[in-house]
């Protein structure tokens, strides 16, 4: 079986932040039978195609003429339409390209927008079935936008099987899109050495942020809540490690409130850096005010680390269930404060709940749901005591 892994970003080494879970999902996929191709974008100038560093030959490149990923343009700018239809039309011949090649079984796209739409147009070409992973962008995001929605509504409608990374973006998108969605988590495992004990009651919690800087994911409503956390525990501190376009506001309100001493912010760090901030943290807050399941949530609970995490998506949903932290109300300072305070007093983190969880989001059990769900009939699983090592990027 040959399958066409149609993805919006790959990673080009283990410290690349784009999408560093896909690789593990590959590496998952590969060792249960099916050969996959992956057809994705290269943010870099056309320029420094020649300098691209080694990959294995089963990753196919397309040049795009930005280093910004295509959800971030700026389609105010009458150049931003240019690079687009650009990016359409090189991204389009590339997978025609390959498709012509080589006979595949099935093509998955990840995600909806534009990596879906590229799998509808190959598939009616080239009569191949596809199917769509969603995340939570998608649905909870881009899917608000009419027009956009439309061209969601018409990617998943003719999809063989749609998958979403969260049991609740399934649910939303059966309820918009009146389509099946079979719940596939997104995980990366982290090289996680010694993993840390879980924190203990504390007047000097060090509190930590992990991932893009931007007023979606409830920063300052964070910063506002570590001020009135200060109030009762006077020597705790806040980390900020990542990078997103508010980033110099975030700076500019520490500043302003003179947290310059205790609020820290920091660029965005490779996988190693990540493990060392876990591990030099007490408590991770995810503040989020729309997201399925941040991969940093499960980043945090394999370090032994409690989440302090809002009630959006399948976030409040699994800290509950799996009971690794507390929930907080969305878009509220004083009750994110309140979760801060009480997680320093009581830390809530169960580790049979932590292993339960991070069996769920296991890849290989996710590509085995995958392969389950589309080859039933063609597929023989290999059922092996030693799991294989996730392929290198």
């Amino acid at each position: 079986m040959r399958l066409l892994l149609i993805t919006n970003r790959y990673p080009a080494s283990a410290d690349d932040p784009a999408s560093p879970f896909v690789p593990h999902f590959v590496g998952a996929l590969q060792r249960r039978g099916p050969q996959v191709d992956i057809l994705t974008p290269s943010y870099r100038p056309i320029s420094w195609e020649g300098e691209a560093p080694a990959e294995p030959s089963y990753i196919h490149r397309f040049p795009v003429d930005s280093s910004t990923p295509i959800g971030s343009w700026n389609f105010a700018h009458p150049m931003a339409w240019f690079r687009l239809y650009r990016f359409m039309r090189d991204g389009y011949a590339a997978g025609e390209r390959l498709c012509r090649a080589n006979d595949y079984d099935h093509i998955l796209a990840l995600w909806a927008l534009p990596s879906g739409y590229f799998a509808r147009s190959l598939a009616r070409q080239f009569h191949i079935p596809y199917s769509v992973w969603c995340l939570g962008s998608d649905i909870y995001a881009w899917a608000r936008r009419p027009l956009i929605r439309g061209r969601i509504a018409t990617v998943l409608r003719n999809a063989t099987c749609v998958f979403g990374d969260g049991e609740d973006l399934c649910q939303r998108a059966k309820e918009q899109f009146r389509v099946e969605c079979r719940f596939l988590p997104s995980f990366r495992p982290l090289d996680l050495g010694t993993v840390p004990n879980v924190p203990v009651p504390t007047a000097v919690p060090k509190y930590l942020y992990l991932g893009r800087l931007h007023r979606a994911k409830g920063i300052f409503d964070l910063i506002s809540a570590f001020a009135i956390v200060r109030q009762s525990l006077p020597q705790a501190t806040l980390h900020f490690v990542g990078d997103g376009p508010d980033g110099s506001a975030l700076r500019r309100l520490r500043r302003e409130q003179g947290m310059d001493s205790i609020v820290g912010v920091a660029g965005p760090v490779g996988q190693s850096q990540i493990v060392t901030a876990l591990a030099e943290s007490d408590f991770l807050v995810i503040p989020t005010k729309s997201d399925s399941l941040p991969l940093v949530f499960s980043e945090a609970v394999s370090m032994n680390r409690p989440v302090i995490g809002t009630d959006v998506g399948d976030l409040g949903t699994f800290i509950r269930r799996f009971r690794v932290g507390l929930v907080a109300p969305t878009n509220d300072s004083v009750g994110l404060a309140a979760a801060m305070l009480e997680m320093a007093r009581a830390p809530v983190f169960d580790p049979h709940g932590r292993a339960d969880l991070l069996n769920l989001l296991d890849p290989d059990r996710a590509a085995e749901t995958f392969c389950r769900t589309v080859f039933p009939e063609r597929l023989t699983i290999e059922h092996t005591t030693k799991r294989a090592a996730p392929v290198a990027v």
